[in-house]
């Protein structure tokens, strides 16, 4: 029998075994590696490693597959374990050294929805650092702040890469950050801080002014809080029934307060919660002086993470420099510990359903925004709307308020009015009544009538 010599295919693996153990992966090699993947392996052990890495079942798994594999290739290389923020490890290797460079095959990446950025999944690069090649790979795994293995010849250039890492991704890309398993950047917030001032706000004025108080009176009186000897700290809780504008006071309160970053946290998605806190506490006192917004406080906090987030809001930890603005639509839910112990929060303000005059006052600016004043007709009367609507919605928030109006305005575009006339008008009553009908319909119809603005507030008087 006949042997067959494949002369390409040797031509192929003479070509992988030449090459550098640790050169990256250049075009011509990654077209060979594709057409002879059965000699994958004499390339890239990294490959390899990365692929016994997605065979394990949590992330330390992960990291002893790449350790192991390190040991083995390279075993006079060091190693050192960094948590850094995936976005900004990345954004660090490729504009902070030089010679970035993957050493896979190919790139894997992930689409993170929240943020709407790809982010890498898994990888494997390659820096210069001060006259060093250094190299970090990266597990398989989802979460916003991952562990990465840094390696390179000597324990004294690891360590100061680090450091280098660690400080820069400690800064901030634009001004906010979003906890959704672990901390990221949230640019489509930092386009909405500004669109909300204290003059959009319709509330009474003692609400109001106490509410700035707190806000600009934190960050005006730094000395003030030293020279007293009280902890530069503060604490708001707003409670009060949904769509009564909280998450509008957070980006009033963001405005009032240019210079100072902006933390949200909207819920946690981790298996253990306690952890979760411990982090979002910690980053913040990191970039403190800053907000720190927390919705739905009642649903984040419950009895398997209580103690931890008690402690770090006035345990032993230094939070100087936090301001902590927490709402919650069931205040009856939330832990009595929070709500009557002034070091965790020192104000808390009842956010109820408008009365009459402000229910017009809303409605009047509402339609005197720029989205809906361009349209109206030259004979529009926005004041009787205005008038009409308040007289008819007892009960209403605010967002019910604006859902008559914008809703409206759309049903008159869907039928080609551009310009918004008495039919507006007339449309804007209708969805009043259909809005009426449903609170009606609820299990609880005077569940939002009965949390008036005059109510007695929850937790101590100010």
């Amino acid at each position: 029998m006949t042997k067959v010599i494949d002369t390409e295919r040797i031509e192929t693996m003479n070509m992988l075994e030449t090459l550098k153990y640790d050169a990256p992966m250049d075009v011509e090699a990654s077209r060979a590696i594709a057409a002879t993947p059965d000699v994958a392996h004499v390339y890239s052990w990294r490959d390899n490693a990365i692929n016994d890495a997605l065979r394990g079942f949590d992330n330390a798994e992960n990291l002893d597959a790449l350790l192991q594999a390190i040991r083995t290739n390279r075993p006079e290389c060091a190693t050192m374990i960094v948590w850094p923020d995936r976005h900004q490890l990345m954004r660090f290797l490729r504009d902070q050294c030089r010679g970035f460079r993957s050493m896979l095959t190919a790139s894997h990446r992930y689409h993170n929805e929240a943020s709407g950025q790809y982010w890498h999944y898994m990888g494997w690069f390659a820096v210069e650092w001060e006259g060093e090649t250094v190299e970090v790979a990266i597990a398989p795994d989802v979460c916003t702040y991952l562990d990465a293995i840094c390696m390179g010849p000597n324990d004294r250039v690891l360590t100061r890469f680090a450091d280098a890492l660690t400080a820069f991704t400690k800064r901030l890309p634009g001004r906010s950050l979003r906890y959704a398993r672990g901390w990221e950047n949230a640019p489509d917030i930092d386009k909405e801080i500004g669109s909300v001032t204290w003059d959009d706000l319709v509330l009474p004025d003692d609400t109001l002014d106490r509410l700035r108080q707190a806000v600009e009176g934190f960050a005006q009186n730094r000395a003030a809080y030293r020279k007293l000897g009280f902890a530069w700290r503060r604490g708001v809780l707003l409670v009060g029934p949904p769509g009564t504008g909280k998450t509008m006071v957070c980006k009033a309160a963001a405005a009032a307060l240019p210079d100072y970053p902006f933390l949200y946290v909207r819920d946690l998605v981790e298996r253990d919660e306690r952890d979760a806190i411990r982090d979002i506490f910690r980053r913040a006192r990191e970039l403190a002086p800053c907000i720190l917004a927390i919705e739905d406080l009642d649903g984040l906090v419950n009895q398997d993470n209580r103690t931890v987030f008690l402690n770090e809001m006035d345990g032993f930890t230094n939070n100087d420099g936090l301001l902590v603005i927490a709402s919650s639509n069931y205040p009856e839910r939330i832990d009595e510990a929070l709500l009557r112990r002034p070091s965790r929060f020192d104000q808390v303000f009842h956010m109820g359903v408008p009365e009459k005059g402000q229910r017009y006052e809303f409605c009047r600016r509402t339609l005197g925004r720029r989205d809906l004043a361009d349209h109206l007709a030259p004979d529009f009367d926005a004041e009787k709307l205005s008038r009409q609507v308040a007289d008819q919605t007892q009960g209403f928030t605010p967002a019910y308020l604006k859902e008559a109006l914008i809703s409206a305005a759309l049903q008159r575009a869907q039928q080609g009015d551009l310009i918004l006339d008495n039919r507006y008008a007339a449309a804007v009553l209708t969805q009043v009544a259909e809005l009426r009908a449903h609170l009606t319909r609820t299990k609880n119809p005077q569940a939002l009538a009965e949390m008036s603005s005059d109510q007695e507030r929850v937790g101590f008087r100010r």
